[in-house]
């Protein structure tokens, strides 16, 4: 994701997001400074905890869906609101898709294909 949001604006929806989720979630990449913006992406430290993500189940093969370390959907819907709450101006832009505080956050999506569909909000644990 990229965002014109300052580092401190991130850290401050970092600290506010962790509130919620037991201080689980950290950046994985970045931020990291690219001209006037700045790069990350979001993680847990552990996928044990509260805000991760699982993979898919196949039903072919009967496997459970694991817990993966990337946040989840939810998470990165708080991180957003946490970020325009600390700056309302900010833009975040994540999959080519423009998110500001008047539009674009918490859209789903389906990441399963047409015959197994699954959205990004089905794929954790969240009972958000």
């Amino acid at each position: 994701m990229k965002t014109n949001a300052t580092l401190e604006e991130l850290e401050k929806a970092m600290a506010l997001v962790n509130k919620r989720y037991a201080g689980n979630i950290c950046f994985n990449r970045g931020p990291e400074k690219q001209g006037k913006n700045f790069l990350f992406t979001l993680k847990v430290k552990d996928s044990n905890g509260p805000g991760h993500s699982i993979g898919y189940a196949h039903f072919l093969t009967g496997h459970n869906p694991r817990r993966l370390t990337s946040a989840c959907w939810h998470v990165h819907g708080y991180f957003f609101e946490a970020l325009f709450k600390v700056n309302p101006k900010a833009i975040v832009w994540s999959r080519k898709n423009k998110i500001t505080s008047d539009y674009g956050n918490w859209e789903d999506w389906n990441a399963g294909s047409q015959m197994y569909p699954q959205y990004m909000s089905e794929k954790c644990e969240c009972n958000a």
